[in-house]
C-alpha cells in the first residue's frame, strides 16, 4: 500500500494537471448537494479529530510541566542515601557527614553545577494528635535546609507565640512544620501538641518501650505535593537527633543543583565516584508518576485517532461516490491518454484537498483554543486540585505529530477509492455516459 501512494504521489508531482482536474471535480458539484454535504462533514470529522488531539496533549503536557515546576521548586532534586557498606554505617546512620565537603561536591560547586548540599536526619515514626494517628518520615534538617522550606510555609507564629506563659526557654517544646494536606486530614492547626512515636524500641525500667517526644507544631507548608504534604514533617537536625537520641548522626544528603533537567546525569557522574552511595534523581524518585502520564498520553492519544480513522470513512465515500459519477469524464481522460495511474492520482489529489484542508483547519482551531484555554480561565477544575485551571502547554512537536498523523490516516483513506477509479473501463464509462 506504501508503495501505491508513494507512486500515486510521484504522479502527481510529475503530471500537475491531476491537482488541476481534481481540484475542477470539487468545484463542479453544484448540482451534487449530496456529495457536497458529506465533504463538508467529512472536512469537519478531521478537523474535529485534529483539534480533540491538540487540545488533550496541550493539557496533559501542561499538567507534566506544571508538575516538573513543582518538583524543581519544591522537591530534592537528588537525593543520597548510604548503603550498608558505607564507612561508619550503623543501622542506616552515619557518624559523621563524608559527603558535604568532598572534592567531588566542591569541584561542582566551585563550577556551578551545584547550589546546594543539606545533611538530612530522618527517621519514620508515627505522629498522634489526640485520637488520631498516621505514619510519617521526620526529616531533621540544617537551618540552611529550613530556610528553603520557610518559602512554602502558608501559616506559621513565632517561637515565644507558641510557647505556654510560665514555662521557661528549657521547657518550650520543639517545633515541627507540617504539609497543608496531613492537617486537613488529622485537623492540624499551628500551635497544636502532637506526639511522635517511634518504631524503634528503647530500654525502659521493666521492659522496652517505644520512644515518644513531644512536638508543637510551629508551621504549616505547602509544596503543591499531595504525597510530600501528606507523609513528611520536618524539625530542626538538633530535635531529631534528641527524639532518636543520639548525637551528631546523619542519615542521607539532599542535592540541589542549577539545571533541575541535567539532574539525572549528575546523579550517575556521582555514583561512579560515590560506589557506597544510592543516588537518585527526582525522575527515578517519581518513575511511577512520569510513566503513567506518559501511559496516558499514548493512550488518548491512539483514542482519540480513531476519530480522524471515522472521519477518513466519509472521504472514502465522497470518493467512492464521486467515482460513480464521473465515469465519463474518466473515460474521456483515458481516451485522450491518461494512463490509470494518472487517474488514480487525480482521485487521490482530490481526497489529499478534503483532508489537508480539514487537518489544516483542526490544527489552527486545536491552537486557537489552547490560546484561549491559555489566557481565559474558561474552565475551572474543582478544590482538590492545586491548579484551579486547565495547564495548558505550547509544544509545536504535537502539532507536527499529530498533522502528520492525520494526513497519513487520510492518504491511506484514498487509495482504493483511487485505485477503483483507476480501474474504471473507458468503453463502459462512455456507454454510461
Amino acid at each position: 500500500m506504501r508503495d501505491t501512494i508513494w507512486d500515486l504521489m510521484k504522479s502527481i508531482w510529475s503530471a500537475p494537471w491531476t491537482s488541476w482536474v481534481a481540484f475542477r471535480y470539487l468545484k463542479s458539484k453544484k448540482n451534487s448537494r449530496f456529495l457536497s454535504l458529506i465533504t463538508v462533514i467529512s472536512i469537519g470529522g478531521v478537523a474535529l479529530g485534529v483539534t480533540a488531539m491538540i487540545v488533550v496533549l496541550s493539557v496533559m503536557e501542561g499538567f507534566e510541566r506544571e508538575l516538573r515546576s513543582r518538583l524543581m521548586a519544591s522537591d530534592i532534586h537528588i537525593f543520597v542515601e548510604p548503603r550498608p557498606t558505607a564507612p561508619g554505617f550503623d543501622r542506616g546512620f552515619l557518624a559523621q557527614d563524608q559527603l558535604s565537603e568532598s572534592p567531588e561536591v566542591r569541584r561542582l560547586r566551585d563550577s556551578g553545577v551545584i547550589e546546594a548540599v543539606w545533611p538530612i536526619v530522618s527517621t519514620e515514626a508515627i505522629l498522634r494528635s489526640g485520637r488520631k494517628v498516621t505514619g510519617v518520615v521526620l526529616k531533621g534538617v540544617t537551618p540552611e535546609r529550613m530556610t528553603v522550606l520557610q518559602q512554602q510555609v502558608v501559616e506559621s507564629a513565632s517561637a515565644l507565640a507558641l510557647a505556654p506563659e510560665d514555662s521557661g526557654e528549657a521547657n518550650r517544646l520543639p517545633g515541627i512544620s507540617v504539609g497543608r494536606e496531613l492537617s486537613l486530614e488529622l485537623g492540624l492547626m499551628v500551635g497544636d501538641q502532637v506526639t511522635l512515636i517511634s518504631p524503634t524500641e528503647t530500654e525502659g525500667p521493666l521492659s522496652t518501650v517505644p520512644r515518644m517526644k513531644r512536638f508543637v507544631i510551629e508551621a504549616i507548608y505547602s509544596s503543591g505535593i499531595p504525597e510530600q504534604e501528606l507523609h513528611t514533617v520536618f524539625a530542626t537536625d538538633q530535635s531529631a537527633r534528641a527524639f532518636l537520641r543520639r548525637a551528631g548522626v546523619f542519615s542521607s544528603w539532599e542535592i540541589r543543583v542549577k539545571d533541575f533537567v541535567r539532574a539525572p546525569d549528575i546523579a550517575r557522574e556521582l555514583e561512579k565516584t560515590w560506589v557506597d552511595y544510592r543516588l537518585k534523581d527526582w525522575m527515578a524518585m517519581n518513575e511511577h508518576l512520569f510513566a503513567s502520564l506518559k501511559l496516558e498520553r499514548v493512550a488518548m492519544f491512539v483514542i482519540l485517532t480513531f476519530i480522524v480513522i471515522v472521519a477518513s470513512f466519509n472521504i472514502v465515500t465522497t470518493l467512492t461516490l464521486m467515482v460513480l459519477e464521473k465515469r465519463r469524464e474518466i473515460a474521456i481522460l483515458k481516451a485522450m491518454g491518461a494512463s490509470e495511474r494518472h487517474i488514480g492520482a487525480v482521485f487521490l489529489a482530490e481526497g489529499a484537498f478534503i483532508g489537508f484542508t480539514g487537518v489544516g483547519l483542526g490544527v489552527f482551531v486545536g491552537g486557537l483554543a489552547c490560546a484561549i484555554l491559555r489566557r481565559y480561565p474558561l474552565i475551572e477544575l474543582p478544590a482538590v486540585y492545586y491548579d484551579r485551571t486547565l495547564p495548558v502547554a505550547f509544544d509545536p512537536y504535537y502539532y507536527v505529530m499529530v498533522g502528520l498523523s492525520a494526513a497519513v490516516i487520510v492518504l491511506i483513506a484514498c487509495v482504493y477509492p483511487s485505485r477503483r477509479a483507476s480501474r474504471v473501463d473507458p468503453l463502459e464509462g462512455i456507454r454510461v455516459g
